[in-house]
């Protein structure tokens, strides 16, 4: 039976003593950043100088580190940067910066399940991924709801990395809406299901079939709605 976990499972005093660095502000990583920074937590924002989202982290207050320097401050660290990027950055910046004890993060399993990102020892690596964009990640939040989030571990990982996992969860608002636990597989492979057969595939061709439909009843192909 798939397990659930909702705000009264998550302790996120568990987070007090704990820097979380959120790598890159972009979608996700904006509505992390605000979201936990709102619920009490103390965070660090890394992202490179000079490009938007650097900018937009200085708006909303963050003084914006490099990956090296968050990496090095942060116990929760959380990789939030594209997925194509992340295995070449995670080598030359992240891993080297990693000590004993802290908690490597991610929103999407992708690079962990492929193998481009693995934890040294010592590191338990935990998915926290809210099923909806960041803009609705933040405006949930800020509504006093949340988006559904699911949560997985690597084997062998801590009940206390579940645990912090969990408080991480509930700092986003997702423990509101509930938060179901999963696999790094389960996660990736449903998600990229959905993105490349369903929206790239199912329902572009849903399109070309209901265009095609109409035009073979007599329906003139000019015809626009509005």
């Amino acid at each position: 039976m798939t397990k659930m976990y909702y705000e009264k499972d998550a302790d996120l005093s568990l987070l007090k003593n704990k820097t979380i660095a959120i790598l890159g502000y972009g979608s996700q990583g904006h509505a992390h950043a605000l979201n936990l920074r709102d619920s009490g937590c103390k965070v660090i924002v890394g992202q490179r100088p000079g490009s938007p989202n650097y900018d937009l982290a200085k708006s909303h207050g963050f003084d914006p580190l490099s990956v090296e320097d968050a990496t090095k401050q942060g116990d929760l660290v959380n990789i939030l940067l594209p997925d194509e990027v992340q295995g070449d950055i995670y080598r030359q910046s992240i891993r080297p910066h990693l000590k004993p004890g802290n908690i490597l993060m991610c929103s999407h399993g992708f690079n962990v399940h492929f193998g481009q990102v693995e934890a040294p020892v010592g590191v338990d690596t935990v998915l926290v991924a809210p099923k909806g964009p960041g803009h609705l990640v933040r405006s949930e939040f800020e509504k006093g709801g949340g988006v559904p989030c699911l949560i997985a571990l690597n084997p062998g990982a801590s009940d206390t990395s579940r645990a912090l996992g969990l408080a991480y969860a509930k700092g986003i608002g997702g423990c509101r809406a509930g938060v179901i636990e999963t696999t790094f597989a389960e996660e990736t492979e449903t998600d990229l299901f959905g993105e490349q057969v369903v929206l790239c595939g199912g329902v572009s061709a849903l399109v070309k079939a209901g265009f095609e439909t109409l035009v073979d009843a007599g329906y003139p192909c000019s015809t626009r709605a509005g």
